[in-house]
């Protein structure tokens, strides 16, 4: 596939918060034409951007196969999509993952990284299929991360590294290449998990400190631990000026 075989390539961007809303940014300034589907409940003014801040186009999922994109860009979105929408695309659909697909799928991966005590990250970029973060890996860009890290200041280190793995990648997608370059993951270590399924319930000892850091993710509810029948909250104390 050469650079003419899609001269005006249009895309769909389907995409929430902080990340979203800097690959929203991005597209803007592109030639390309492009629609969005954002997250339904994310308003402007809460702690984190929306790509409803921007002057985007918007559509609903209903509404993609009569656009007919050539491409399909998704990014930190809600939904799981169906078979229906993400083979429309000729150029592919693409999932910018902020966590390793081959070790934490679904949700919470930052989390999940720091409560097990991991020492390095990874986010990707992998082509979407049936499954939750399980299509053929197109690229992963690791870094390391402190043993004091939180789940917050990972949550935004994590969408600088994928910003930057979604713009290495960018114009491959748009040429169509990236659909040559992909491998399958490696399954062995994958777990994944679901929204619903986090708890800020702490243990002893070092999974005690990890799950603190991982879980001090302000305005989010803080960690607690149970003493008998009685509830103690974990919070950060603030340095005096």
């Amino acid at each position: 596939m050469t650079d003419n075989s899609i001269e005006y390539p249009k895309i769909v961007c389907m995409c929430g918060r902080e990340i979203g809303y800097r690959i929203a940014e991005f597209l803007l300034s592109r030639t390309e034409e492009v629609r969005f589907v954002v997250n339904e409940h994310e308003t402007t003014g809460e702690w984190f951007r929306t790509p409803r801040e921007l002057d985007i186009i918007e559509i609903t999922e209903g509404e993609i196969a009569d656009y007919s994109p050539d491409l399909i860009v998704v990014a930190f979105y809600d939904r799981i999509l169906p078979e229906s929408i993400f083979s429309i695309p000729a150029l592919g659909s693409w999932n910018l993952h902020l966590g390793d697909t081959e070790k934490y799928r679904g949700a919470y991966p930052n989390i999940r990284a720091l409560r097990n005590g991991d020492t390095t990250y990874a986010v990707t970029l992998h082509r979407i299929d049936a499954g939750i973060d399980s299509g053929d890996l197109l690229a992963r860009n690791s870094f390391p991360i402190s043993p004091a890290m939180t789940g917050k200041e990972l949550y935004y280190m994590m969408i600088d590294q994928g910003m930057k793995l979604f713009l290495e990648c960018y114009r491959d997608l748009l040429r169509g290449e990236a659909l040559l370059q992909t491998r399958t993951q490696n399954d062995t270590e994958a777990v994944t998990r679901y929204r619903r399924e986090l708890s800020h319930e702490v243990h002893p000892s070092m999974e005690f400190i990890n799950s603190v850091r991982a879980l001090t993710f302000p305005p989010f509810p803080p960690p607690y631990f149970i003493v008998g029948d009685r509830r103690f909250i974990v919070v950060e104390d603030q340095p005096e000026e």
